[in-house]
């Protein structure tokens, strides 16, 4: 598939990078018109955030069940499937 799950020290994000914008071209120069895009605008491909840990340092898809992810971090260990995948 085409999902990736990344982690850095605020939280865990799983990304779908077979979904693409319709017009990114179009989208852009509507922003520009209007005064700028919103800073930190959220990327149509990031399907889910985890932001229940400090600093991950590992994530893996779980190899039996659909979906399960693990992560490993200073905090702990946390595994969880996202509600909307």
């Amino acid at each position: 598939e085409s999902m990736i799950a990344v982690s850095d020290d605020h939280g865990t994000y799983i990304y779908d990078l077979s979904i693409e914008e319709d017009d990114p071209d179009n989208h852009r120069n509507e922003e520009e018109a209007d005064g700028g895009g919103v800073e930190g605008e959220i990327p149509p491909q990031l399907l889910f955030v985890h932001s229940g840990s400090e600093m991950t340092k590992e994530v893996h898809w779980h190899p039996q069940i659909p979906s399960c992810v693990a992560t490993t971090s200073f905090s702990g260990f946390s595994v969880f499937i996202p509600s909307n995948l």
